[in-house]
């Protein structure tokens, strides 16, 4: 007997099918060691799985992999990956699963059902393990490595702050000026979230005033989908500097630039049609 059907005897299996194509499916739960991943799937990411350490540590783990079956006896998760390894890394033993045909594997993957979380997610996420951290320990230095193995990027604690105030904040289009001037800080989690919510509100300023010049370049025609980075690229007093800067003398010198475009647009207007001409 296959190292599969020896595990499936101890367990329950419940057949069912899917309710839009009818699709035989079946729900069981699946040792770990009998679980692998797709060999070409993409690099998992700390910052993730981390998440999803802490989501499972709250409520549990109530969301199921998406599992083929292979001819070895193992089943091979297309659907998953990271709640595996956020799995391991709390000592789980087995897992709910969905077992699905293998007709289905390959539309699934190519539907890349594990998509890497956008920054607007990825900064809710952070702000919210943030909390948690400052709930726990009050006194606890930002810049510890285990906030920082957690959240991964400073300046995705003050978006996620900024999201929360302004939920039209295009953080993107700021997230290359942000690498160069928020990182973590040398201070303890009471003290530094101040510092971040007055971070926040300076992103907050300069995203209304690129709103405003984007609105107003619209308005003459001069409007395309990247014309907010255009914008930022141009206020930007810093952009050809690679080095770290501190982020209030960045963020102050990028409002001013960005209060004389809102009052004279053509400034940034010339550098875009010097742009366009480059080509």
């Amino acid at each position: 007997m296959s190292p599969r059907k020896k595990k499936e005897t101890q367990v329950g299996i419940f057949s069912f099918k899917d309710p839009y194509h009818h699709q035989d499916l079946q729900f069981k739960m699946i040792p770990i060691e009998n679980l692998t991943v797709v060999p070409h799937q993409r690099k998992p990411s700390p910052y993730h799985v981390k998440h999803l350490v802490n989501s499972i540590e709250r409520i549990g783990f109530i969301v199921p992999v998406i599992v083929v079956p292979r001819e070895d006896g193992m089943y091979m998760i297309i659907d998953g990956q990271h709640r595996l390894l956020a799995a391991k890394e709390l000592g789980i033993k087995e897992l709910p699963a969905i077992v699905v045909p293998e007709r289905l594997a390959q539309l699934m993957m190519n539907f890349n059902i594990e998509k890497e979380l956008n920054i607007r997610e990825k900064s809710y996420v952070a702000i919210a393990i943030y909390r948690q951290y400052l709930e726990a320990n009050p006194q606890m230095i930002e810049s510890d490595p285990e906030i920082a193995d957690s959240i991964e990027q400073a300046y995705y604690v003050t978006l996620g702050i900024a999201y929360e105030k302004a939920e039209k904040l295009s953080g993107s289009s700021f997230e290359s000026i942000l690498k160069k001037c928020d990182f973590f800080l040398d201070e303890p989690l009471e003290t530094a979230l101040k510092v971040r919510e007055a971070r926040s509100e300076k992103v907050i300023q300069a995203n209304t005033l690129v709103r405003d010049i984007a609105q107003k370049l619209k308005e003459m025609d001069k409007w395309h989908p990247y014309i907010y980075q255009q914008i930022i690229s141009w206020a930007n007093p810093y952009k050809r500097k690679r080095l770290p800067t501190e982020f209030d003398d960045l963020f102050n010198t990028l409002i001013e630039n960005l209060e004389k475009a809102a009052a004279n647009p053509e400034v940034v207007l010339g550098e875009i049609l010097e742009e366009e001409t480059s080509f």
